[in-house]
């Protein structure tokens, strides 16, 4: 594929979530533009997280509009290869303009005229706008406090990918996000002592039966406050 000398209003890098979204609402509004995604729509979902990973929140609260989730409890948390599946399905869905396989390389501000140059694995592309939808969580933050021990194993969630990858031994998880809290649950499933380092935060679990939501929110809050009110009272 090449795009070289291509021109366009509005260029958005990257087709996870975020890009297949901007890409929906400018092809509503009409504005040409197109989307560059370096490997496949949602990668990031397919390859990047741990192999049981679910949304953080149910599906009829996770999806996007006009589109629902095919064979899926409303309640329930969608598998990230379901998810994947169904950002594509959206994209195939109003013919989102997105190329995949094309890496952008670099950015510049065009001088004496409005726009940017872009050079990207296939050629060169002019936009008058830059959408950066490449997501938050491109580099793992390790925490100053982790021991530099070279003989205890630690990894962080982004190399995370099942149980099997630990060796014998309790485990430590660090932090209570959504990420923390669903693998801290498959490893004690999996048999394994765990502990969760949590810190001061006042976003809630999702409360679940069989993976289905159920609510449970104001309890949580409510608890947290009240923990936090004895722990400054000390």
């Amino acid at each position: 594929m090449t795009l070289n000398n291509s021109e366009t209003d509005t260029l958005v890098v990257g087709a996870g979530q975020a890009g297949v979204a901007m890409s929906e609402h400018l092809t509503r509004l009409g504005v040409p533009h197109m989307v560059l995604e370096k490997s496949r729509i949602a990668e990031a979902w397919r390859t990047g997280r741990w192999d049981s990973l679910v949304a953080n929140g149910p599906a009829w609260h996770d999806r996007f509009p006009g589109m629902e989730f095919d064979d899926i409890n409303p309640d329930g948390f969608v598998a990230k290869e379901r998810i994947a599946d169904y950002f594509a399905a959206y994209a195939d869905k109003f013919n989102a303009p997105i190329h995949t396989g094309v890496e952008v390389k670099r950015v510049r501000r065009n001088l004496g005229r409005l726009g940017f140059s872009v050079e990207t694995s296939a050629g060169r592309i002019e936009a008058q706008r830059i959408v950066a939808a490449t997501g938050p969580f491109q580099r793992p933050v390790i925490p100053a406090i982790a021991p530099q021990d070279s003989g205890l194993t630690q990894i962080h969630s982004a190399q995370y990918r099942n149980p099997q990858q630990l060796p014998a031994g309790a485990v430590l998880v660090v932090g209570a996000g959504s990420s923390g809290v669903q693998i801290a649950d498959e490893l004690r499933r999996a048999g394994k002592q765990v502990y969760l380092s949590v810190g001061a935060h006042d976003r809630p679990p999702a409360l679940t039966v069989t993976g289905t939501f159920v609510g449970g929110w104001e309890c949580w809050a409510y608890g947290t406050r009240r923990r936090r009110s004895r722990g400054r009272s000390t």
